[in-house]
């Protein structure tokens, strides 16, 4: 789980450093407390398999990134799952103690939710190595 941790502190760094992002206010959140107020983005779930090769072991990570807002429509969704794509797609490849070997996106989902918010969900595929 090393290496989920070390992806999990990558991706919440390059939401929350991304210009566009921070312009619009949002905050990447691990586990929204009750009272999140939106717009924000939150990182999860994510799913990781082990996997063997010759001389190691890496690890194919399936995360998420959701969009949460009160506000907006489903265009103003799409726009900042573009820019959370880009963001998370420009992380750095080098991690502590692991290095991403591939990432890309892995699929989207937008549409309206409970309480007539607006979900946009980001699904991402990360293979990881651990380094010594």
């Amino acid at each position: 789980m090393a290496a989920s941790l070390e992806l999990q502190r990558a991706i919440v760094a390059a939401l929350d450093g991304d210009p566009a992002l921070r312009a619009r206010g949002l905050a990447a959140l691990d586990g929204p407390p009750a009272d999140a107020r939106a717009p924000y983005l939150s990182v999860g779930p994510e799913v990781v398999r082990l996997r063997g090769f010759r001389g190691g072991r890496t690890s194919e990570h399936r995360f998420t990134v959701t969009y949460w807002d009160s506000r907006g429509g489903l265009g103003t969704a799409k726009a900042v799952l573009a820019e959370v794509e880009a963001a998370v797609l420009a992380m750095p490849r080098r991690l502590a103690g692991a290095r991403i070997l591939s990432l890309e996106p892995a699929g989207a989902t937008v549409r309206r939710a409970q309480r007539d918010w607006t979900q946009g969900v980001l699904e991402f595929r990360a293979l990881m190595v651990m380094e010594a």
